[in-house]
């Protein structure tokens, strides 16, 4: 999967495989997995962030060249000051560093045998699931719990939810309020693959008393346009 997301290593949850009754869900997982696979390289598309109180508007366009691809269109409403834009090319020069060798491995990381179909609908089948504890470095997958809707029109995954439903403390010292996590996908244009719509985050932790996590965040992408060849 091109697209990455690397905005908290608790959204990159999903589900391996699973079999529940006389259906073959495992099949209709992997389908849905690879309908969320597209090239990045050939759509431009805007993102639109709330973060720290903070709106910022970007473009990407893939043909541009490398370090020049996103431009950040304004800030709050207003025209970017050039620190802004400085820092705004840091963090995703950054970003696609650190992303580089990780391909959004997110169809590995789900305890497969928790998948349990939760709701059927003309529209849509829901699952629940418990998010894996591979890869699992804050111990947090053990408090969480998972729910994905996969869209029978087209079908692919259409929301990812990750949650906590009460505070836990995964380790001494640490306590988490709450985490909540949602993924939405969408076809890019009428006949285009299937990508990110939105990501929001919400997340509240103390750590030894002396730490504090309060942060939510909210992402979405639009006005997908292809540009390959």
């Amino acid at each position: 999967m091109h697209r990455r997301f690397r905005l908290l290593p608790l959204i990159a949850v999903f589900v391996t495989s699973g079999v529940l009754g006389d259906a073959d869900y495992a099949s209709l997982l992997q389908e849905a997995l690879a309908a969320l696979e597209y090239n990045e390289m050939e759509w431009a598309f805007t993102e639109a962030s709330i973060e720290a109180g903070t709106e910022t508007v970007a473009r990407f366009d893939p043909r541009r060249p490398a370090g020049e691809r996103w431009s950040l269109l304004s800030v709050d409403g207003r025209e970017p000051t050039q620190d802004e834009i400085d820092d705004f090319t840091e963090d995703k020069l950054d970003d696609d560093e650190s992303g580089s060798d990780d391909d959004d491995e997110v169809h590995t990381m789900v305890e497969g045998d928790s998948l349990t179909l939760v709701e059927e609908t003309d529209e849509y089948w829901l699952f629940s699931f418990v998010p894996s504890e591979e890869d699992d470095e804050e111990d947090f997958a053990e408090f969480m719990d998972g729910t994905l809707e996969i869209a029978k029109d087209g079908r692919y995954v259409s929301s990812i939810d990750i949650r906590s439903d009460e505070p836990f403390r995964p380790r001494f010292g640490v306590k988490v309020n709450s985490i909540l996590t949602r993924l939405t996908f969408g076809p890019a244009s009428p006949d285009g693959p299937i990508v990110p719509q939105t990501i929001d985050v919400d997340i509240d932790i103390r750590a030894l008393l002396l730490l504090r996590i309060d942060e939510t965040v909210s992402i979405s992408f639009s006005d997908y346009e292809f540009v390959g060849d």
